[in-house]
């Protein structure tokens, strides 16, 4: 889907250009869900309801506020969504490396040295 808009909002761009933006699309479609499920995944791993409370109230007012500056500034737009995938994959990468070493306590492997 986000393949399919990137597209038809590059407008009178040639077939090259087309596919750049259809791969610049589909390719951060892919990343924001990747980072979204990861943190989704670490999030679940909680018993209590309130991070998962939180995490789709802040998603959902995230993805609002987006689409209304997308509305009247899409360079914003795009500057704001960039910032936030950035910063998704970061918080992903440093969550998934606490449940990592958690689990591995858990299981009571040596801690991995990197």
């Amino acid at each position: 889907m986000a393949a399919i808009l990137a597209v038809l909002v590059s407008g009178d761009a040639d077939s090259l250009q087309q596919a750049a933006y259809a791969v610049l699309g589909g390719g951060t479609a892919l990343a924001s869900h990747a980072t979204k499920s990861g943190a989704r995944l670490a999030i679940n791993a909680s018993p209590e309801p309130l991070t998962n409370i939180t995490a789709s109230l802040t998603e959902d007012g995230l993805a609002l506020g987006v689409v209304l500056v997308l509305i009247h500034h899409p360079w914003i737009a795009l500057t704001i969504s960039a910032i936030l995938l950035v910063l998704g994959t970061v918080l992903l990468v440093v969550v998934l490396r606490y449940v990592r070493r958690g689990w591995r306590r858990w299981k009571g492997l040596p801690p991995l040295t990197i």
